[in-house]
């Protein structure tokens, strides 16, 4: 058995760690507020450009056959957040596949470092480039635009977000939302006649599905961000239980070596004391 040393610094190294874990839930905790109130604000607004869009490409009368896919897996630049980001990357993997193997016309473009980080080592091939730092330099429809820009740079006949949901803090939904091509849904055009449109209807869709693609990804960036920050703050949680049940263990195997200590060193005295009694 260890001495009642070791026992005593592992006890000091655990609280230690404690600590640092419930700061970080408090932390986090602060953080998925300011999180639930910008998802707040955005929901409503994107749910009503969300309706129009699909009801404007529901006129598509035929689907285009999918060869070219476009994946976005977003993710978060940190970790100690649960297994979120390894959802994205495994349903990203999903897409990325055919059944005999990975997919020649798939792309990928990473948002999160550790999207990339899960995916690099089958998908270099595929990714087309990565996109970091995005939570931390605040989401804003402003940075969401410059990977629209990316997004509608590639050549795809179907884009994938795949983003964590936020639905509570024990609960995150992995999601994968499709979006057509410009050009699968150039049939539209002509079919979508419920709204007058000034001063072509062609360049107002065309610039509408570019706006519906900014606002999408704005939407799934908080979504994501929401996410981790409720998973973080019930990792940390779930840390910090740990550490307090590992550290009421090691109190109580401490407290048996020391009396253990304490018993053998009274019968040694004891002892002692008996020896020169008899002599």
């Amino acid at each position: 058995m260890a001495s009642t040393k070791e026992f005593k610094n592992r006890i000091k190294s655990i609280t230690s760690i404690r600590k640092i874990t419930k700061a970080m839930k408090m932390v986090a905790a602060s953080k998925l507020r300011q999180a639930q109130r910008s998802l707040d604000v955005v929901r409503p607004c994107f749910k009503a450009v969300d309706v129009l869009f699909n009801e404007y490409r529901g006129t598509a009368k035929s689907e285009q056959a999918i060869v070219n896919k476009l994946i976005v897996p977003i993710s978060s630049d940190r970790g100690l957040c649960g297994g979120i980001n390894s959802g994205v990357a495994k349903a990203a993997r999903q897409l990325a596949n055919k059944s005999d193997g990975i997919d020649p016309n798939a792309s990928i473009i990473c948002v999160g470092i550790k999207a990339k980080d899960q995916l690099q080592r089958l998908y270099s091939k595929s990714i087309r480039t990565s996109i970091t730092e995005v939570a931390r330099k605040g989401i804003s429809f402003g940075n969401a635009s410059i990977i629209a820009e990316e997004v509608l740079a590639q050549d795809y006949d179907a884009c994938y977000i795949v983003y964590n949901k936020f639905k509570s803090v024990l609960t995150q939904i992995i999601t994968e939302d499709r979006i057509e091509s410009k050009q699968a849904l150039e049939n539209a055009y002509n079919e979508f006649n419920d709204y007058e449109m000034e001063p072509s209807k062609s360049e107002v869709l065309f610039d509408f599905y570019e706006y519906y693609i900014g606002l999408k990804i704005y939407y799934a960036l908080i979504e994501n961000n929401t996410s981790e920050q409720g998973a973080r703050m019930n990792a940390m949680e779930n840390a910090a239980k740990n550490a307090g049940e590992m550290i009421n263990k090691l109190t109580l195997i401490y407290n048996k070596a020391r009396q253990a200590s304490i018993t053998s060193e009274l019968i040694e005295i004891i002892s002692c004391a008996s020896a020169v009694s008899s002599k």
